[in-house]
């Protein structure tokens, strides 16, 4: 009798079994990679479009942008000539304080009562300022250039108060009054006048805060003003 042998089939290798997995997770890696790399530039994308470093045609105007603080327009008065330098102790100062920095007006009084100046108070300016304000009258102005010796970046402006006391607005921005040993005082010659200053003459005034309007009404009528808002310290 006869035998035939059967063929055998040869057991599949690992390598046999695991080669179309391997491909597979391959695939998978190279889907989720790409989708991955499609989020990131779109993020990036989206980002630099609410940062206003790159603007999309006809872009809404609804969006989002960082906020500057507030500008104030206003023309700077020059010191007129014959405006010399005042004491520290002769200036009189309301601190304001127009940023959201808890205490900053309480810091900067200090500051400035280290160096000689006289602070009437403190209180806020709600205006969230871009820049720090000095605000006077006609009769502040002496007081103003020589406050801006100790603090050179602040803008003037001319308001329509009557007496020698001035402002000062301090913004986010406040790091430090400039260095005692930097400023130079000749009492016998004229303070500088600001860059791009006018005459005080061809300059309409501001409003005075409201605080001074109450002020020289009651002066005006023998009566104390109700309240001074201006007046209040700013707490931490």
């Amino acid at each position: 009798m006869s035998s035939r042998l059967q063929p055998v089939t040869p057991e599949p290798t690992d390598r046999a079994r695991t080669d179309p997995r391997r491909r597979k997770h391959e695939r998978q890696a190279v889907v989720f990679g790409l989708l991955i790399a499609f989020l990131a530039v779109a993020g990036l994308g989206a980002l630099a479009v609410y940062t206003s470093a790159f603007e999309l045609p006809n872009q809404p105007d609804f969006i989002v942008k960082e906020k500057d603080g507030t500008k104030v327009t206003a023309d700077q008065p020059c010191a007129p000539s014959g405006t010399l330098a005042l004491t520290p102790k002769n200036v009189t100062i309301t601190v304001l304080n127009g940023s959201e920095r808890a205490g900053l007006a309480g810091t900067v009084a200090e500051l400035l009562k280290n160096r000689g100046f006289t602070v009437d108070g403190t209180g806020n300016d709600g205006r969230q300022l871009a820049r720090p304000l000095i605000s006077f009258g006609a009769k502040g102005v002496a007081a103003a250039y020589t406050l801006r010796l100790h603090y050179p970046d602040a803008q003037l402006v001319l308001d329509s108060r009557k007496g020698k006391g001035i402002d000062l607005a301090v913004p986010d921005s406040f790091s430090a009054l400039a260095p005692e040993e930097s400023i130079s005082v000749d009492p016998e010659s004229d303070l500088p006048s600001a860059p791009d200053c006018k005459p005080i003459a061809d300059i309409t005034p501001q409003p005075a805060p409201q605080r001074i309007v109450e002020e020289q009404k009651a002066k005006d009528t023998g009566k104390k003003p109700a309240k001074k808002p201006a007046k209040k310290v700013v707490k931490d």
